[in-house]
């Protein structure tokens, strides 16, 4: 009756899943801290990686107490008598050794490692080892493969970089191309890789309503705006005339009209037909 009632109470440790549904914590950390999505996955994954091992570790402590010392039935923290003869302390009479014992066993059943010093040697541990073996493989192929994925996608503008040097190398191969031009090429496309890459922000830009818009172009064009006299002076004049925000508004129309364009070394631009 005794063993029923401590399981009925362990059970009491699944309200500590509502932890996971603190929504709005992580609304706060999204809106306060400039991180990316993926790191913050992997934080996620990581803390449930390890409450799970805690959780695992507890549960096979419990099988200290379901099959007790005076039931003449061998445990597996038999094994530490002999090693612990001339040790003060014992694994069994220490809660933070028998603890850390404990998280030892379930961490590298985790993962996988299996290194057979701890084990169950009655059938009750053989019941909790299976649970704990099946709840630890399918934690960890969800958390690793996870995890795999993010990384992988950590540095989308960097991958997507790579993809397009690795299009232009296989076409250039495909239409023989001669060397010179090859080079030229690869040339054109390194150095303007952070063009490339604030080009494929503009959808982000268009997302945003059209006063987000304006702030957001001023600050991106300040620099450039500054070293236009004509656009500086109007800006200068908007700081002190009451129609301020009219001025602004026209800089701000004028900075999104135009499109950043890159041309390679040696070549001629500003034709008729531009």
């Amino acid at each position: 009756t005794m063993k029923a009632v401590k399981v009925i109470r362990l059970l009491r440790l699944l309200k500590l899943a509502r932890v996971f549904r603190a929504s709005r914590v992580i609304h706060r950390i999204e809106t306060s801290a400039s991180i990316s999505y993926g790191r913050i996955d992997l934080l996620k994954f990581f803390v449930i990686l390890v409450v799970i091992t805690h959780w695992l570790a507890n549960l096979w402590a419990l099988t200290l107490q379901l099959v007790e010392e005076g039931d003449g039935v061998p445990r597996w923290i038999d094994a530490f008598t002999e090693q612990e003869q001339s040790i003060r302390a014992k694994t069994k009479d220490s809660p933070w050794k028998l603890y850390l014992t404990c998280l030892y066993f379930t961490t590298y059943t985790i993962t996988s490692v299996g290194y057979g010093d701890i084990g169950p040697v009655n059938i009750v541990e053989r019941v909790i080892c299976t649970v704990i073996i099946i709840i630890s493989g399918i934690s960890w192929a969800i958390v690793l493969g996870q995890v795999c994925g993010i990384v992988a996608n950590l540095n989308s503008s960097e991958q997507a970089f790579r993809r397009t040097m690795d299009e232009l190398n296989h076409m250039m191969q495909d239409r023989v191309m001669p060397e010179g031009l090859r080079q030229r090429l690869r040339s054109f496309f390194l150095s303007n890789k952070a063009a490339q890459r604030r080009a494929g922000q503009n959808h982000i830009l268009a997302s945003m309503s059209p006063g987000l818009q304006g702030e957001v172009v001023m600050e991106i064009n300040r620099k450039w705006i500054a070293s236009v006299s004509f656009l500086n002076q109007i800006m200068v004049e908007a700081q002190s005339s009451d129609l301020g925000s009219l001025f602004t508004a026209f800089v701000v129309d004028v900075s999104q009209q135009l499109r950043p364009a890159v041309h390679a070394q040696s070549e001629a631009f500003g034709g008729p037909q531009e």
